[in-house]
This record gives C-alpha cells, sequence and structure tokens, in this order.
C-alpha cells in the first residue's frame, strides 16, 4: 500500500493492525481530514505528528472507538465518515486500549480496582489478566490511594488499566505534554517497555516528536494544508522540523470548508433540532427509568459509586444544610405569625388553634418540601454535575466508554438512586427540625399555653384516627419522588454534555441550578392541583382543618 496517496484502497478484512479508509472529518466549520485512507501495522509502534489543533486526538478518538462512525449530520460538533477496523474488525469501544493525556484514572478507586474494573468490564477477553502481576510488572504502588499517586506512578496505572483490558491496541494521547525532557524520556521508555512486552499495536498522537521518535517504527504526519495523513520515510525523519514549522502557522480559515447551508436549510435543520432536542428529553427521561435497574456487570464497582453519590447527595453537609433551613423556616413562621397578628390581643384567642392547624398542615405539605426540593436541585444537583462534569473534562467519561462500559450504568443509576433516597431523608429532616423549632419558639412566645396546646392543635390537620402516616403522606412522596428523579437526570444530562474547559464545567453548575430548580417548583406546582383540589369529597384544605376524615 502506497501510504501517500489518501484515497487508497485497502482490504479491512485482512488488515491485522489499524485500517483507515476514506476517512473525513469535519470539527464544527473546519474540515481536518478529507478521504484519508492509511494503515498502521500490527505489533509497531507508529507516531502520528502534526501541529497543537489539527485532530489529532480526534483521529485517536474515531480509532477507539468513542465517536460515531459515518454520520454525514449531525448535531454534534465534529462529524466523520469513512471507516475504520482494528484487527479486522470495526472499530468501536473496547477494541483499543487509551492511556488519555490526562490519565482518566477514577481518583474514588483504589489503583487496584482501576485495573479489576478494566478487567472486568472486558469479560471473557481479559479472563486470564493477572492484575497484581500487571501492576507490579509497571511498578504501580497499591497501596496509596489513586489521588495521591505521583504523576509518573499515574502513568503507568493508566497504561496498566488499559492493557488489563486486553486490547487488540493501546493508543497514547499525548503521553509526554507538559513532561520536562528527562520525564518525557522516561515515558518514552516506559512505552517501548510496555509494548515490547505485550507486543500490542500501539499508536501514539503527539507533537513532542523528538522524545518520542526513537522507539518508533513508523512516523505518520497529520498535513493540515492538505487535509491528510502521510507516512514519512525513516531518512526524512530528520527534516520533521522543516515540515512542521510552517504548519504551525496555517490560517485554517484559508482552509477548504464545508459548503455553508441555505436559509432553507438552515430552517429545516432548526426545525429538526427542535424535535430531536424533544425527543432527546423524552429518551432521557426513559433513560433515567431504566437506570433505577442496577444493571451492574460489577456490583461491587456500583455499589461503590452510589456510595460516592449518597455522600454527595446526601451526607453530612448536606444533611447540616437542610437541617439549618428548617431551623430558620420553623422559626421564622411560628414567630412572625403569632408574634405580628393585628390586634392581638383580641384575635390571638380566637385565632391562636386554627393558624396552629394551618401553621402544621402548610409546614407539613407545602413550605418545606417546596424549599428542600429547591434546596436539594441547588446544592445537590451543582454537586453532582460539577462531579460529572468534570469527569466529562478529564475524559474519565471516554476512559469508561474506551473499555465498552455504558457510563450511565455507573453513574447515571447510583445518582438516581442517591437522589430518590436522599430527597424524602432530607425532607423529612428538615421538617422534624422546623417542627421542633417550632414548638420552641411557640412555647417561649407563649408560656401560658405551653407545648401541650402546641402538641394538641399542631398535628390536627395531618392526624388520621387510626393509622401511623399523617395525612398526605403519599402524595408527599410522590412529588419528592419525581422531584428527585427529575433533578438526577438534569444533573447527569447537564454534566454528560461535551466541556472543552474548566469555564463549561462552571457553566453547567449554573444551568444544572436553574433547570433543577424550576422542575422542582414545577413538579410542586403541579402536583397542587391534583393534591388540594379535592377529587375525594370532603379532602380540600378547609375541609382537612376542621374535621379528619380518612383520605
Amino acid at each position: 500500500m502506497n501510504s501517500q496517496t489518501h484515497a487508497d484502497e485497502i482490504d479491512l478484512s485482512s488488515e491485522r493492525g489499524i485500517a483507515i479508509q476514506k476517512l473525513s472529518v469535519v470539527a464544527g466549520q473546519r474540515k481536518l481530514l478529507d478521504g484519508v485512507s492509511v494503515s498502521f501495522r500490527q505489533h509497531e509502534i507508529t507516531l502520528v505528528v502534526g501541529p497543537s489543533g489539527v485532530g489529532k486526538s480526534i483521529l485517536l478518538r474515531s480509532i477507539a472507538g468513542l465517536l460515531p462512525r459515518n454520520v454525514e449530520d449531525s448535531n454534534d460538533a465534529i462529524c466523520i465518515t469513512g471507516d475504520i477496523t482494528v484487527n479486522g474488525l470495526p472499530a468501536a469501544a473496547g477494541r483499543a486500549g487509551v492511556v488519555f493525556q490526562s490519565f482518566a484514572l477514577f481518583d474514588e478507586l483504589s489503583p487496584a480496582s482501576n485495573v479489576q474494573y478494566a478487567k472486568s468490564s472486558a469479560g471473557k477477553r481479559a479472563t486470564e489478566v493477572d492484575v497484581d502481576g500487571l501492576l507490579k510488572t509497571l511498578n504501580v504502588p497499591t497501596n496509596v490511594p489513586t489521588s495521591r499517586l505521583s504523576g509518573g506512578q499515574r502513568q503507568r496505572l493508566a497504561i496498566a488499566r488499559s492493557l488489563a483490558a486486553n486490547p487488540s491496541a493501546i493508543l497514547y494521547d499525548e503521553p509526554t505534554s507538559g513532561l520536562d525532557p528527562m520525564t518525557g524520556q522516561q515515558v518514552a521508555k516506559l512505552i517501548r517497555e510496555t509494548h515490547q512486552q505485550f507486543s500490542n499495536t500501539s499508536v501514539i498522537v503527539t507533537h513532542d516528536y523528538l522524545t518520542l521518535l526513537p522507539i518508533a517504527d513508523r512516523v505518520f504526519l497529520l498535513d493540515p494544508e492538505q487535509l491528510r495523513l502521510y507516512e514519512v520515510p525513516r531518512d526524512q525523519w530528520g527534516q520533521l522540523p522543516e515540515r512542521l514549522a510552517p504548519l504551525a502557522n496555517v490560517d485554517f480559515d484559508s482552509r477548504p470548508q464545508p459548503e455553508k447551508p441555505s436559509v432553507a436549510a438552515n430552517v429545516s435543520k432548526s426545525i429538526r433540532g427542535f424535535f430531536e432536542r424533544t425527543t432527546d428529553v423524552v429518551l432521557a427521561t426513559f433513560g433515567g427509568l431504566l437506570a433505577v435497574l442496577p444493571l451492574w456487570r460489577q456490583p461491587v464497582l456500583g455499589l461503590r459509586f452510589l456510595w460516592h453519590y449518597a455522600g454527595m447527595v446526601f451526607g453530612p453537609t448536606a444533611c447540616v444544610y437542610l437541617m439549618a433551613s428548617g431551623l430558620i423556616s420553623g422559626f421564622v413562621t411560628t414567630y412572625f405569625t403569632f408574634q405580628f397578628l393585628p390586634y392581638a390581643d383580641y384575635t390571638r384567642p380566637i385565632l391562636v388553634e386554627d393558624l396552629l392547624i394551618a401553621l402544621g398542615f402548610a409546614m407539613f405539605r407545602i413550605f418545606v418540601p417546596v424549599l428542600s426540593c429547591v434546596l436539594i436541585a441547588a446544592r445537590c444537583g451543582a454537586a453532582v454535575t460539577s462531579d460529572v462534569g468534570g469527569r466529562q473534562f478529564g475524559n474519565q467519561i471516554d476512559a469508561m466508554k474506551s473499555f465498552g462500559t455504558e457510563p450511565g450504568r455507573y453513574l447515571l443509576t447510583p445518582i438516581v438512586w442517591s437522589f430518590l433516597i436522599g430527597t424524602p431523608l432530607l425532607t423529612w429532616l428538615a421538617f422534624w427540625v422546623a417542627r421542633l423549632t417550632s414548638l420552641i419558639t411557640f412555647t417561649f412566645a407563649n408560656s401560658e399555653l405551653g407545648a401541650d396546646f402546641w402538641m394538641l392543635h399542631y398535628h390536627r390537620g395531618m392526624d388520621v384516627p387510626g393509622y401511623v402516616w399523617w395525612r398526605g403522606t403519599g402524595w408527599l412522596m410522590a412529588k419528592l419522588l419525581v422531584s428527585g428523579f427529575g433533578i438526577a437526570v438534569i444533573s447527569y444530562r447537564i454534566g454528560r454534555q461535551p466541556k472543552y474547559s474548566t469555564t463549561d464545567v462552571s457553566r453547567s453548575v449554573t444551568r444544572t441550578i436553574l433547570w433543577a430548580t424550576l422542575f422542582a417548583l414545577a413538579v410542586h406546582f403541579v402536583f397542587a392541583f391534583f393534591e388540594f383540589e379535592g377529587i375525594v369529597p370532603g379532602t380540600r384544605p378547609e375541609d382537612l382543618l376542621r374535621k379528619n376524615p380518612v383520605d
């Protein structure tokens, strides 16, 4: 095959390494590759070099199966057409391991668990992989938390995790970026030793070619002017600086651009986009419902993520946060209700009983649940979105997909369950603190009536003779669970959106606070039409405050 002719035909079925045929890549309005056909041979280390921003990482993710294939028209920023095979099979997540530039390790898991996750995700393909032996071979300490590992140790752990899945090829994304020359040479040596020991097809995309040239078997140059990928003969490797220097200053705006769509096409795309977004909302809802089922291939790992997000949603700080809101709401509602009655000397004796009944009913059914859901949406929803957004920005989501794992199983499912448990729990906690605060406040302000008077009348709008639960507990639980479910799905979906900077993560947190809070308020608004409108005769609020019919 003549690798310098970018439109050559390749027999994909017989190609054992990585074969690329007629690959075209468009990112936004920029065309990066146009009909490229090349192959990276098995058991070789292939270097793909080029200036920053020309699409090397996109090429790597395409080989790893992390980007959609053969999509002619998409709402995504990146559109790719063509065919890629790894050892004769179509490129798909799990066939090629990826060592990301940011390493994309799971800091909440131990080093051994990181590697075990990759092995278990690969299934039968990696049954004979020795996790402990792999960590020992690559000199990764197992008695140190992942977050405390040094940069070199994290690099070796990332390689060990990729190898644990027994991939057909291993891909390195800028492995020496940001390293000093000495450390870069150590990383290059590690890649060469790993390649020799495990005999994988290795592809490295980099702009730091001087450090990695000594370990390369072949070198390909991604040319942003001609939009092609071609092999540089070994006897011309010394000329790479001269070839790359002018390419670093390419005017991207002068390169061939996709044709601008017509006005009619833009209108059609907008209409189609509206229906697609509506469909996405429906699919997200059903996806969230399916996420209630813990379909974990590795239950231990799923439970660890559940523990992680449970601590984030209803951990100690969240409990203190909601207890503080309950304390404030209990004091404010009780103190100001009775302290500032007009003509208090005349109205207090007449209204005090009814006011206590109304106060207990409103705090239990309306005020505390609404306030709690809003605070949970703002505080817990923002925390979860920040966590998921950080994983998206740090390539942990792509790392999951690279092992053939659906991220929703290990992220969305624990998040949904954390909110389904946490929303009622935190709301009940806030209500009991508000209730206790109301009792104390009323007793101090009305010492002549005392706590027994408060206990007698505060619950009259809620008590149901012969029943353990207060009236409306079913309605309360229903709207809390719906609110919690919606906040969970919104937090996850916004967190999963593409992130290209820490600013994107911050903006996603802001969007989550907005949409999750509006959703929680909308749920309580809609429920109010059915909960308090007296679908069953005698269940209107004014009736509930004066008698105790069984719902």
